[in-house]
């Protein structure tokens, strides 16, 4: 996950580019990210390398107060694996104020064609 500044200011768009290196056949991702829902207003997903997956992403506010992206994109039936390196996606928050960009990865996790998981983060 990168992003081309670590400093926002208000009203800017994060660019958040999620990469993937040395992939063998994933047919599913996704991985959690929680966010200040004063700081970040999220604005969408881009696909780049995700093949013909599915975006499954889910932008949730628990009953806690806190607020969640689940990103997740999966192959619904028998569709291409991406291998290798690529720009997976581009995912977009609107900077509420001026911030440090410093968000954090939970939860990530890889699934082969046989349901097999790899999880990181």
């Amino acid at each position: 996950m990168t992003v081309g500044k670590q400093n926002y200011r208000k009203g800017e768009t994060v660019d958040i580019v999620v990469k993937g290196t040395n992939l063998r056949p994933v047919n599913a991702l996704g991985f959690v990210l929680p966010y200040n829902p004063s700081d970040y207003e999220f604005a969408g997903v881009k696909p780049l390398g995700i093949g013909q997956m599915e975006n499954l992403t889910n932008d949730r506010l628990h009953t806690n107060g806190e607020k969640v992206l689940y990103l997740t994109f999966v192959n619904i039936g028998d569709k291409s694996a991406i291998e290798g390196n690529a720009d997976l996606f581009i995912l977009k928050l609107k900077a509420r104020l001026n911030v440090k960009f410093n968000l954090r990865i939970t939860d990530g996790f890889l699934v082969d064609k046989n349901l097999s998981t790899a999880w990181f983060y």
